[in-house]
């Protein structure tokens, strides 16, 4: 393959104009007797070497920014070879000012040459700016004169080979900037009209591209990619990081999602005999101190609160994987749902520990019970999603419950909480508002 760009030129006077091709292909030079870099080393006799050597190293820096987008490593990339040289052995040696505007025209067949694609038909002209930041690989691309000169030099050649270029997509490069600031595409707005006119009535398109920097080149070019080295030890590697990270995403994804186990405790230390399940208390406002009731049940043996005591829990978190709290712990809700009242969304956060519980392994509450007769089913859900918020849940809920009454509140409920969040242990009581259904 071979990758050509013109180049147009034209004299500060506007004389000496001439087009020839910047050319990269992977032809090598003989060795020049002044030992010269091969890759230019064809420019030296026509005054271009200079403006070589900054062609040479913005295509470097291009590529190198290319490598950093490789699989593997940076060296897996596999470069095609260039060399650039020019299509007219006649022109002469080229002044430093016309010299330097051929830099962008030597840059894209360089580039182009180096990724293996064929440029098309395009015309460029520009100067190359390196970088003047340690490291930094984006070459910019700075204004030249001569413009209106050269677009002349370009619309003869289009006229001169309409039958080779009808129907063809051309490409035409240039600075973003004119050398008096105002951006390009203004100051030479009434040329290119007439030019894009021109590339018209062949029948074929003129692409303008007014760049800024060589990254720019991409938006008409497409992007460009080295193509990986494959070798089956390299293939072997890199499956075998494919599988260790896949490995790793899932059982990552499975630590960060596992399961808490929650279970109902004695909601009086000590008080096995009475059974895990919450516990009837009433707040002794002397001592400033909840004191435990005797359960109470009616006839059907549902569980019985009286309105205006308090309903006291102990709920203990077991993790399944080992420190998994540490950078995982589990975040606890308790969710209250009735049938005759919204359902209501609380973060654990917000109780305050009662005794020794440890609050970081579970949660040790005490909820007031309003003096409103009804069935009530408390929820107390695990997560370990820590951007999980309480508001939003709630409303979530209420929802999900819209339109719904009596028992299918109750059931409703627990179906979404077990599909939203999975680790749910429930407790289901009446409240009465009959002191004498219980005893103290």
């Amino acid at each position: 393959m071979t990758a050509r760009v013109f180049v147009p030129l034209v004299g500060a006077n506007g004389e000496a104009a001439r087009l020839f091709e910047a050319i990269a292909d992977a032809t090598e030079p003989p060795p020049h007797p002044a030992r010269l870099l091969p890759q230019i080393s064809e420019l030296f006799d026509f005054g271009l070497y200079p403006v070589g050597q900054v062609a040479r190293e913005a295509a470097t820096r291009f590529i190198a920014a290319r490598r950093q987008k490789l699989w593997l490593t940076r060296r897996n990339g596999r470069e095609t070879p260039w060399n650039l040289r020019i299509s007219d052995t006649e022109i002469g040696r080229l002044t430093e000012e016309n010299s330097k505007s051929a830099g962008l025209a030597l840059t894209i067949a360089a580039i182009c040459q180096a990724f293996g694609r064929d440029p098309g038909v395009v015309f460029a002209t520009g100067e190359i700016a390196l970088p003047s930041a340690p490291g930094a690989l984006t070459a910019h691309v700075a204004a030249v004169g001569g413009v209106r000169g050269k677009l002349a030099l370009i619309g003869d050649y289009l006229v001169q080979h309409r039958k080779l270029l009808e129907g063809q997509k051309i490409v035409l490069a240039l600075p973003a900037q004119s050398l008096d600031g105002r951006p390009l595409a203004e100051a030479e707005a009434a040329t290119l009209k007439r030019l894009s006119e021109a590339a018209h009535g062949l029948g074929s398109t003129l692409q303008i591209l007014f760049l800024n920097s060589l990254d720019d080149l991409e938006t008409a070019l497409g992007p460009f990619r080295l193509p990986e080295i494959v070798t089956p030890r390299r293939a072997a590697a890199a499956a075998a990081v494919a599988l260790a990270l896949a490995a790793l995403a899932v059982g990552y994804k499975d630590i960060v999602n596992a399961p808490v186990a929650l279970t109902f405790e004695p909601a009086v230390a000590g008080e096995i005999e009475k059974g895990a399940e919450p516990r009837r208390a009433r707040y002794d406002q002397q001592r400033d101190k909840i004191v435990p009731l005797s359960p109470c049940y009616n006839a059907q043996r549902e569980p019985l609160v009286v309105g205006g005591e308090t309903l006291v829990f102990r709920v203990r978190a077991h993790d399944n994987f080992p420190l998994i709290a540490s950078f995982r712990p589990a975040r606890l809700f308790v969710v209250s749902v009735s049938r005759a009242a919204d359902p209501v969304v609380l973060d654990s956060a917000r109780f305050k520990a009662i005794g020794a519980a440890d609050t970081a392994a579970g949660l040790t509450a005490a909820i007031p019970i309003e003096p409103v007769e009804d069935e009530i089913r408390l929820f107390v859900v695990a997560t370990r999603d820590p951007g999980l918020d309480a508001t939003r849940l709630q409303a979530e809920l209420r929802s999900a419950l819209h339109g719904l009454s009596g028992a299918a509140v109750l059931t409703t409920t627990t179906s979404f909480l077990a599909d939203r969040l999975g680790n749910v242990v429930d407790y289901q009581f009446k409240v009465t508002n009959d002191a004498s259904a219980c005893s103290a």
